[in-house]
């Protein structure tokens, strides 16, 4: 199996973090495996808020719901939607789904672990990673250095998820 093949079979979501910080050349490969994903007419919708700060940190764990991976983690990264960028709701979410996936994997590639946070709708967290009127949250993503590796989980088989015609 190549190397693109296992990292996502190996990639787990990690919710609990070591304290050490990220190296800034990783954090900066992370972005720009980031910045490589696919989207329609290359509109490249996503616009990324980088938290490092225990102070915002803090700020932003005292209203996220999954508050503890927020606040441990050492970065977290909000991604957002630009609205005057893309050319279509539909397609631009589709695209910073693909942006979020090259960041898990480039995470897992560099031993960091990461977790998407995506039911945050929330304009008490926007306001506090300083979103723009034109950007939309879409999610956030924590990322660190994991505490422990998690048992890879079962999958459905393909049987029962792919048809044929």
């Amino acid at each position: 199996m190549n190397e693109v093949l296992r990292a996502i079979r190996e990639r787990r979501s990690i919710r609990v973090f070591r304290p050490d910080p990220i190296e800034p050349e990783k954090l900066e490969a992370i972005l720009e495996a980031a910045r490589w994903a696919p989207s329609g007419r290359n509109t490249q919708p996503w616009r990324f808020v980088v938290v490092e700060s225990q102070e915002k940190r803090e700020e932003l764990g005292r209203v996220v719901t999954q508050m503890d991976m927020v606040r441990t983690a050492p970065v977290t990264i909000a991604v957002l939607r630009d609205k005057d960028a893309g050319y279509d709701e539909t397609k631009d979410i589709q695209a910073i789904g693909a942006c979020a996936q090259n960041i898990l994997l480039a995470a897992h590639s560099l031993g960091l672990g990461a977790c998407w946070l995506g039911r945050l709708r929330d304009p008490q967290v926007e306001k506090i990673i300083g979103a723009k009127e034109n950007e939309e949250l879409m999610m956030l993503i924590v990322i660190g250095y994991p505490r422990e590796r998690p048992a890879p989980k079962e999958r459905k088989p393909l049987s029962e998820l792919v048809r044929r015609i």
